[in-house]
């Protein structure tokens, strides 16, 4: 069974990445590229808040007595597998795992500006995943 406080634990600090990720949506691209603050900021932010959500999975996956995740892109899978929110839903956000290992693992390659698009995708995706998980644990 998912351990309801570690979820709800872990749904607070996305909440709180997500809401500060927001600061960024109307952001113009001409400010966004003059300022490497702004740019690191989103980047740090979309990292930790597809981390949560890995995490979230991972947690809930073995919770119900599975074996771990394979990786970041299968927690999403899995998690779908048990409920926390359809298939298709998996689909659609799992691979934002890969923007996550280019921000942490290959600074010298990251596009800013599939960053900067991905600011406003990124909030419309994990607030609709917020919703799930919360209603799966609910």
């Amino acid at each position: 069974m998912v351990n309801k406080e570690i979820v709800e634990r872990k749904l607070n600090k996305l909440k709180q990445y997500l809401g500060e990720l927001k600061v960024f949506q109307d952001l113009s691209w001409e400010k966004y590229c003059e300022d490497f603050q702004y740019r690191r900021v989103v980047e740090r932010l979309i990292q930790l808040i597809v981390d949560v959500a890995v995490d979230i999975n991972s947690h809930a996956v073995v919770d119900e007595g599975n074996a771990p995740p394979r990786d970041s892109f299968d927690s999403f899978m899995q998690a779908a597998n048990l409920g926390m929110f359809p298939l298709e839903f998996a689909k659609k956000i799992a691979p934002s795992t890969g923007q996550r290992n280019i921000i942490v693992h290959e600074y010298e390659q990251i596009d800013d500006g599939l960053i900067y698009n991905s600011i406003s995708e990124a909030v419309e995706m994990y607030d609709e995943y917020l919703r799930c998980v919360l209603n799966f644990i609910s």
